[in-house]
């Protein structure tokens, strides 16, 4: 009788496929079309930015770019925008600049998608086949199969683990073709500079670069993950459902989902918008820490922590607003999407589930055997329908995901725009042209004709300047502060544009490095050796004479620097402008111009911190190179040195004099105005002063002599073997984690009676609802198994009325609950930002732990990046612990009502070992984490000192050596994070596996033994139902009890990566508290070194050494000073 019934029921589902491929033709028809309908659609409505064609292969359109360019007479300030379009445009690039590896990383991971959906269908019939041999007690049957499980839940967390390393490696190659096509164009024709100081559309460009472009190649390459699953799930389900069931289902699907779309789409706000204002709020909250980091000994010594802790807390205070306002609207959305895409639709899925077992062609007749392949059936249809709601779920929310993706976009995109369009104003633009006023033309000298200097915020500071300088001769520039000095040749290196007049000098290019070269008053050094100081801008390979070890020491002898050569070791990479005072600074930059040995030598304030015997060393040597100098300076005594002085006033009036060959003294006459102006006044006695700088200097210099020798008789001779005593250093003692971890907490949440208790409080409820209402559910699925049984059709409509009432429940406690975490990690963002700034801009602790901790820190990144990112996965783990152990609590006492101890006993054996075997093969993701952020952190420090120094850059032409700088950092970042995804995927196919996997396994194992042990006649339809319903239920209570261990087996792997921000934020707490107590453990010398500290404090003699400044001088003695203020304290 078995055997017949099966045989027909084998029969009637050939008639089924034979008379339903009509059906499904028509089916995959319709969804084809409609495919390709929206595909035109997207295509006819995309037109691609003139500001990208090149990439596209469509070159032609650059000259009309340009012109479109040069015609644009208004700052497009805030660009309208475009929707999708620069998400498009963006895919566009990448897709064209992709590669042989990423194709193949893209054809790998579809083929993975692919195999996946294919093994989750046959996942989904043995499931089905374990089900009826467990409700049949099928011993045999049910172990051959539960070993086709494992080997397919095995391959299934193989294949997962490898799609995810496979996302994660297709976002970091988008990454780096966004970073470098950005490179391209940032480092080019000193857009760097123009970006930040004359254009002014873009703030902070180093906060698109190091944190929009990863953020946007992270969403993206999920987003294409997530689709190609969706797509390739919805076309094998749709084909299987048609295959045994009727087309209707199909269309039931889409009309639900496309209706949920409609309305949710109609209720969505701008997330685009509110991402890109975030970005855009994060990155200048961001950018008043870089400041405060480059500028932090100047803040110390002028007092202003208060002022700069106002403009840090109101900028914070800002972006905080703006986060709740977003964390507001997605909870409400939150709510009605979740309804809609997720729970009522999980109500309309359990009808379609069940509506063909009452009335369809997979009703089952009274036989047990009928029965057991319905039920069979019943869990593969199930996983069918479950898996076209998700598939048809995921691409209608495509397009929220699209709109927060484009905020990114958007701001990438723009850079990107404007970063090639102030790139692609080359030199030659600028060349002499029909009918144009002002160009530049090429010769051995420098002639300004009519040139006007304006400001890029309109002020004219010199007009129609007309001045030769020969090669040979020597330009002395005098004015007061802001008349134009600095100004008129960034007009000359092309900084800023020339607005009329006709500019001649040698070397046509956009910057000063090949024929002119800039000395400013604080030279730029770039992070890296000393003969890479020596040689900038220039890298190893661009030099046409290499620069030997002999050679350094030459250059160095030159400006009394040799000592540097024995100080740090030749290899070694370091921030120079960190580790040499001005002074040093300067005569490093003497010793550069002598290794490039220029025509032309721009001098800005470049000998204010030497001593007027190195001054004076240093013109005689420029002057025997043959270099003509052109100096801006406040000194009278370099007129000596120069042949012609030009002043300018600052409000346009300039004059020229000439120095006699007979007298010292200079000649010219000053051209006044009518009325004159009280910076005119100013620039009359600079000039006056520069007109008979010999008696005044002569009577200074007799001073300064009588005066040193009077203190050099007076001070004690210099014992040449007592050494100074270290430099104090900031230290603290690291702490445990565990106790970084109660300490952090004690910040987080000092009492439970607080804002933050009552939200802890309010997860706690909500995850308690959130299991209960699990427990609900589970309970109805068992309940709607046991009326299909007995083809109870009122009940079951009674019951979907119930489940409408939990959906709308769910729909409240989910999203409530993503509110309340998310609410939570502001919340302590705040806290733990106010308690490490009470420290940090107290007792100048910013610039103790950013010059004086005995290792670099870089606060900056701590206080914004890690700490936002620590207290995001700090609430996301609180959570995690909360709903699991509420949920093994609750359902391991539902599974001792069912299984007995036994079954109880099988749970928590399972976790204990699982636990302990994944301790044992955990890599340390903590310090893999923690040298990644650490590695992010100096990344956008290199873009922000480059933003920082971006006028010093531009004026060395040290674009490319920059570029190279930074895309070394950020090579580094990307093999890091590559080696750091290999762990993950390797470890994550043991963690899948053993915390989501292997549990099903349990499960049917555990089922199996419940329905050998079940009591009751087999053959009655009431005990069928209540075994079937028991099953059902009992595999839910099992499943969730496993889902909750395997969270919690997750915890340590969370915990071990949260670690590594917990490391780098409260090591940066330790060094604050020492920082406040004034304990240095470097400064409690004896009384003996105290004296001889105070005694040395004074020794004039040293500033008599070639080797020491008069700014060294004075930084050697306040040095010493505050040695023995320290002591005595």
């Amino acid at each position: 009788m078995a055997s017949l019934q099966l045989l027909q029921l084998t029969k009637h589902r050939q008639t089924l496929l034979a008379s339903r491929r009509k059906s499904l033709v028509i089916a995959t028809s319709i969804l084809v079309a409609g495919g390709a309908a929206a595909y035109m659609r997207s295509r006819l409505g995309f037109r691609r930015p003139d500001s990208f064609s090149n990439y596209n292969g469509l070159q032609d359109n650059e000259d009309n770019f340009n012109d479109k360019v040069v015609n644009d007479d208004v700052k497009k300030k805030n660009r309208p925008k475009g929707g999708l379009k620069s998400v498009k445009v963006l895919a566009a690039i990448l897709l064209s600049q992709m590669g042989q590896m990423g194709t193949r990383d893209l054809l790998a991971l579809a083929a993975i998608v692919v195999m996946r959906t294919a093994l989750s269908n046959r996942l989904a019939k043995v499931q089905g086949f374990l089900f009826r041999a467990a409700f049949l007690r099928r011993v045999p049957t049910f172990f051959r199969l539960i070993v086709e499980n494992l080997l397919l839940c095995f391959l299934q967390s193989t294949l997962y683990s490898t799609s995810k390393y496979i996302t994660g490696s297709l976002s970091l190659r988008f990454r780096r073709i966004l970073t470098r096509l950005i490179h391209a164009h940032y480092f080019e024709n000193m857009a760097y500079y123009k970006i930040s100081h004359v254009d002014g559309r873009i703030s902070n460009p180093e906060q698109r670069i190091a944190s929009d472009v990863p953020r946007f190649c992270s969403e993206l390459s999920e987003l294409v993950q997530d689709d190609l699953t969706a797509v390739t799930d919805g076309l094998l389900y749709t084909w299987r459902l048609c295959s045994y069931a009727s087309p209707k289902y199909v269309f039931w699907i889409l009309a639900y989902v496309m209706g949920a779309g409609a309305t949710i789409r109609n209720f969505s706000p701008a997330f685009g918008k509110l991402m890109s204002k975030e970005q855009q709020l994060e990155g200048e909250y961001r950018q008043l820490h870089s400041r405060l980091r480059t500028h932090a000994e100047s803040v110390a010594f002028y007092g202003g922590e208060t002022r700069e802790e106002s403009h840090i807390k109101q900028k914070f205070k800002t972006l905080v607003r703006h986060l709740s306002i977003v964390l507001h609207d997605h909870w409400w959305f939150g709510m009605i999407q979740d309804f809609l895409l997720k729970y009522l639709g999980a109500t309309v899925a359990v009808i379609l589930i069940i509506e063909p077992f009452f009335s369809g062609n997979l009703r089952a007749d009274s036989s047990t055997l009928a029965r057991a392949e319905m039920l069979s059936n019943l869990r593969y249809h199930t996983s069918v329908i479950i898996s076209l709601f998700q598939s048809l779920g995921t691409l209608s929310i495509s397009s929220r995901r699209l709109n927060r993706l484009s905020g990114y976009a958007d701001r990438i995109h723009e850079l990107i725009g404007i970063s090639r369009e102030l790139s692609a104003a080359r030199e030659s633009a600028s060349l002499k042209r029909n009918g144009s006023k002002n160009y530049v033309t090429e010769a051995n000298y420098i002639e300004f004709a009519g040139v006007k200097v304006v400001t890029p915020t309109g002020n004219v500071l010199v007009d129609d300047l007309t001045l030769r300088v020969d090669s040979g001769s020597n330009l002395l520039i005098t004015g007061p502060n802001g008349s134009g000095k600095s100004s008129l040749f960034r007009v000359l290196g092309g900084l800023w544009p020339l607005v009329s007049g006709h500019i001649v000098k040698p070397g046509i290019g956009s910057d000063l490095n090949k024929e002119i070269f800039y000395v400013p008053q604080r030279p730029y050094t770039a992070v890296g050796t000393l003969r890479d100081q020596l040689i900038y801008p220039l890298t190893a390979d661009q030099e046409t004479e290499p620069l030997t070890h002999d050679g350094m020491v030459e250059l160095l002898k030159n400006v009394d620097l040799e000592y540097l050569l024995d100080r740090y070791p030749p290899e070694k990479e370091i921030n120079w402008g960190d580790e040499l005072s001005l002074g040093e600074q300067q005569r490093l930059g003497m010793a550069r111009l002598f290794y490039h040995k220029p025509k032309f030598a721009i001098l800005d304030e470049c000998t204010s911190a030497v001593t007027t015997d190195m001054e004076e060393r240093f013109c005689d040597k420029v002057r025997a190179m043959g270099t003509s100098c052109i100096t801006i300076s406040h000194r009278p005594a370099l007129v000596a040195f120069h042949d012609v002085v030009l002043s300018l006033d600052g409000e346009g009036g300039w004059s020229v004099h000439f120095k006699r060959e007979d007298s010292p003294t200079l000649n010219g006459s000053w051209k006044k105005t009518a009325v004159e102006s009280n910076r005119q006044n100013d620039a009359m006695t600079v000039q006056l002063a520069f007109a008979t700088p010999k008696k005044d200097s002569a009577l200074a210099n007799s001073k300064g002599q009588s005066y040193i020798s009077e203190v050099i008789a007076m001070s004690p001779p210099v014992d040449g073997n007592d050494g100074l005593p270290a430099v104090p250093r900031l230290e603290s003692t690291p702490r445990l984690v565990p106790l970084r971890v109660a300490a952090m907490f004690k910040v987080l949440v000092p009492t439970l009676f607080d804002k933050q208790g009552a939200q802890l409080f309010a997860v706690a409820i909500l995850v308690i609802s959130r299991t209960w209402i699990s427990d609900r559910i589970a309970s109805l699925n068992g309940t709607t198994v046991k009326y299909v049984l007995e083809q109870d059709k009122a009940s079951f409509i009674g019951l979907i009325g119930v489940s409408i009432l939990q959906s709308a429940a769910s729909s409240f406690v989910a999203p409530s609950l993503r509110h309340l975490t998310a609410r939570l990690a502001l919340g302590w963002r705040i806290r733990l930002t106010q308690h490490l700034l009470k420290n940090y801009l107290r007792k100048n602790a910013f610039y103790k732990v950013f010059n004086m901790s005995s290792k670099k820190i870089d606060a900056d990144q701590r206080i914004t990046h890690d700490l936002e990112k620590l207290t995001t996965d700090l609430s996301g783990l609180v959570t995690g612990m909360v709903k699991p152990l509420v949920d093994i609590l609750w359902f391991t006492w539902r599974m001792k009502l069912l299984t007995g101890q036994r079954g109880v006993a099988i749970l928590y054996a399972y976790m204990l070992l699982g636990l302990g075997f994944l301790r044992s093969v955990t890599p340390d993701f903590g310090d893999l984490a923690s040298q990644e952020q650490q590695l992010e952190g100096t990344f956008r420090f290199m873009h922000e000192r480059l933003r920082t120094h971006a006028e010093s850059i531009a004026f060395f032409g040290g674009g490319a050596r920059e570029k190279v700088m930074v895309e070394t950092r950020f090579r580094e970042l990307l093999d890091h994070s590559f080696l750091h995804l290999k762990k993950k995927w390797l470890f994550g196919i043991l963690d899948d596996f053993i915390t989501k996997q292997l549990p099903h396994n349990v499960t049917w194992g555990l089922s199996l033994l419940y329905a050998i042990e079940h009591k009751g006649d087999r053959a009655l339809t009431s005990t069928q139902g209540e075994l079937a319903h028991a099953l059902r239920f009992l595999a839910s209570v099992v499943s969730q009890s496993f889902l909750a261990f395997g969270d919690i087996l997750e915890l340590h792997r969370k915990f071990l990566e949260l670690s590594g921000s917990i490391n780098r934020v409260f090591e940066l707490e330790e060094l604050l508290d020492a920082a406040q107590s004034g304990m240095l453990p470097t400064l409690f010398l004896s009384c003996e070194n105290t004296f001889k500290s105070l005694f040395m404090a004074f020794q004039l003699p040293l500033y008599l050494q070639k080797s020491f400044t008069l700014q060294d001088y004075v930084l050697h003695t306040l040095k010493h000073v505050l040695v023995v203020m320290y002591q005595f304290s």
